[in-house]
């Protein structure tokens, strides 16, 4: 078979695993949690999926309802806002369907849709709260924008409680959008409705959607051989201890804890590193979301997995739920190589670009945008990565270390914000703390500041140290207080 099919296999991988791995879904038994903490045992590779039963009883999705009579929020929604000037005029808000019941909050009005090139592909990747395709809700959404003229993608993780109006309904939670569209035959069904409330809300229209369940993802990536995945931070959360007990008795669960390194992961510790939150958040799920889908996609392009077509397609066959084609899919394909070379953007509506907040009457917990930090997030979806290397030359980082573990988990932090990696051994002790030298010749328009804080380091801690014939723009040492743990969202942006 020709390579360009062979990428357009690797795409369907990366795309539709990418849905089941976004599904913070339950079994169709609901787990029992224990109330106390047990030792956790290592645990071979099983097929079981870990779930936290949510208790929120939520209103039916198949018809318009009216809220009942409720003293006014103590906060509400923050004001519509306008994306920030640019040089395209921005494209004419379109009629969206009217509303049908008296919602809890003020309805803002649609957000004016960014500029959209008509090499930009928008498709938004969902996951079930169930096994299978239909039905449920999408407790995972992200949002994936491909540039075919710069051959470069951006991936966008939005919060599955962030509180919106969903068009010809009410204000709700967005992960209602797509279940309630199927069940009052609106245009385009749930996908269509979906799509509408992120244009709507968001500003960023979407070309397609993709939805399908959790029950194939292991399977999947054990198709493929398992995935690389360098965990930078400790995961600790609930694991069933084996997959044939029943998870609905509590003494069949132990805590299980992943240390920082660098794993081959299976289908079982992969849904489980992409699915945990119970000791975290979403928004941290978010982001192992997003690293384990770009393992997958790295997985995929580094083998012929032609000949397992069949087994894929016996996977997904059933499982999918979506109105991509496959003209569209063998297009975007032959851009997957150069994607990965060039680099994949990871953003997220998360940190201060949201704020907590409750329904009244309901008493949902939810998120509200808050336009100040939402819209340059937003702004940047369809833009290619400001450290791309399709447009400007890389951006190469040398790490002297001894411990080529802790470069691992650093090169990962670097990659994951454009940066090129490079490891430079040695035998010599680690300094007491890390220094960074840039040999650029000057600091003007330079990455120092988002480098030195990858490094947990601060921006006065970069030596400028011009040297015009240096392969390298910075060399850093690792020193004994390298740590790659990091908050995912509070990065600063922009150039120094």
């Amino acid at each position: 078979m020709n390579r360009t099919f062979s990428h357009f296999i690797v795409l369907v991988l990366w795309l539709f695993t990418a849905v089941w791995l976004l599904s913070g879904c339950r079994p169709a038994t609901v787990a029992v949690l224990p109330t106390s903490a047990v030792t956790a045992v290592p645990q071979t590779a099983t097929s079981t999926v870990l779930a936290v039963p949510n208790v929120v009883n939520l209103p039916p999705t198949n018809t318009a309802v009216s809220s009942p009579p409720t003293q006014e929020p103590a906060a509400t929604l923050p004001p519509t806002f306008t994306p920030q000037p640019t040089p395209t005029p921005l494209p004419t808000i379109r009629p969206y369907a009217t509303l049908q019941a008296t919602p809890p909050t003020a309805v803002p009005s649609p957000m004016p849709p960014f500029p959209k090139s008509d090499a930009v592909t928008n498709i938004v990747l969902v996951g079930n709260d169930v096994a299978a395709a239909q039905g449920g809700r999408t407790d995972s959404i992200i949002i994936v924008s491909i540039n075919r003229e710069t051959k470069t993608a951006v991936m966008l993780s939005l919060p599955r409680d962030l509180y919106v109006y969903i068009p010809g309904w009410l204000m709700t939670k967005i992960n209602l959008a797509l279940p309630h569209g199927h069940g009052v035959e609106y245009p385009g069904a749930g996908g269509g409705l979906l799509k509408d409330t992120i244009e709507y809300n968001l500003g960023i229209p979407i070309d397609y959607y993709a939805r399908i369940g959790f029950d194939g993802f292991k399977s999947v990536v054990d198709v493929v051989g398992g995935v690389e995945v360098v965990v930078t931070c400790a995961l600790r959360d609930w694991r069933l201890a084996s997959p044939e007990l029943d998870p609905t008795v509590e003494e069949n669960w132990a805590m299980f804890t992943l240390e920082p390194g660098v794993y081959q992961m299976d289908g079982d510790l992969a849904l489980w590193y992409a699915r945990s939150r119970r000791t975290t958040n979403d928004f941290e799920r978010g982001r192992r979301q997003q690293q384990v889908l770009r393992a997958i996609l790295d997985r995929g392009l580094d083998q012929n997995i032609v000949t397992d077509l069949p087994d894929l397609w016996r996977v997904y066959q059933d499982a999918i739920e979506t109105d991509l084609t496959l003209p569209v899919v063998l297009e975007l394909a032959a851009l997957a190589p150069a994607v990965r070379q060039n680099g994949v953007q990871h953003l997220a509506i998360a940190g201060d670009a949201v704020r907590s907040w409750q329904e009244p009457g309901t008493g949902w917990s939810t998120q509200l945008l808050v336009p100040e930090t939402a819209v340059p997030i937003l702004s940047r979806v369809m833009q290619p990565p400001a450290l791309n290397r399709a447009t400007r030359p890389p951006i190469i980082v040398e790490i002297v270390s001894g411990d080529e573990d802790l470069y691992r988990q650093m090169a990962e932090n670097l990659a994951w914000y454009g940066f090129v990696p490079r490891y430079a051994p040695t035998d010599q002790p680690p300094p007491p703390r890390t220094t960074i030298e840039y040999y650029g010749p000057n600091f003007k328009g330079s990455s120092s500041d988002l480098l030195s804080w990858l490094f947990r380091q601060p921006p006065t801690a970069v030596t400028l140290a011009p040297d015009a014939a240096s392969e390298v723009a910075y060399r850093v040492y690792l020193g004994d207080d390298a740590d790659p743990c990091l908050p995912s969202f509070v990065a600063p942006s922009g150039e120094s």
